[in-house]
């Protein structure tokens, strides 16, 4: 269970004007996560002391082919169950617990997520994160012709 999510660095930057930004279609967006330096400690919640793992992260997006971008999360994750010497033991020698892994890197993304969005809108970038298309079509109705295509500009 996550206990605490702490958000150190944001640094965000756009390599060409957003004029010439909007004239690509094609835009690769490449998500990376990095979970490092596993730490046991005691930290003070509501609910008195817990041991916690203690992970830092950071967490990138970066828009390819053009290079025209990056967005690029610091922080830290506290993290509580199990066995945490055990787990950091696994973790130091490559063998992290991929439960582990996956509910930190879950929670990362999924705290980062908005801010992402609106830290690439302000830019000029593509959204960060894919925006679902609502359709309000009648659960009989067929859709007719392709569907359109996803719009990255607004």
């Amino acid at each position: 269970m996550i206990v605490n999510f702490t958000l150190t660095q944001i640094e965000s930057r756009i390599y060409m004007p957003q004029e010439e930004v909007r004239k690509y279609r094609n835009i690769n967006i490449n998500y990376d996560i990095n979970l490092r330096n596993p730490t046991v400690s005691t930290i003070e919640t509501p609910f008195g002391s817990k041991e916690t793992l203690r992970l830092e992260y950071a967490f990138s997006i970066n828009y390819l082919n053009p290079n025209i971008g990056h967005i690029r999360f610091e922080g830290s994750v506290s993290y509580t169950g199990g066995k945490l010497e055990e787990i950091k033991k696994d973790w130091d020698s490559g063998k992290a617990p991929v439960s582990v892994q996956n509910e930190v890197a879950n929670t990362t993304v999924t705290n980062l997520a908005p801010l992402a969005i609106s830290i690439s809108r302000n830019m000029g970038l593509p959204p960060a994160i894919p925006i679902p298309k609502i359709n309000f079509e009648s659960p009989g109705q067929k859709q007719k012709g392709r569907e359109a295509p996803t719009n990255y500009y607004v």
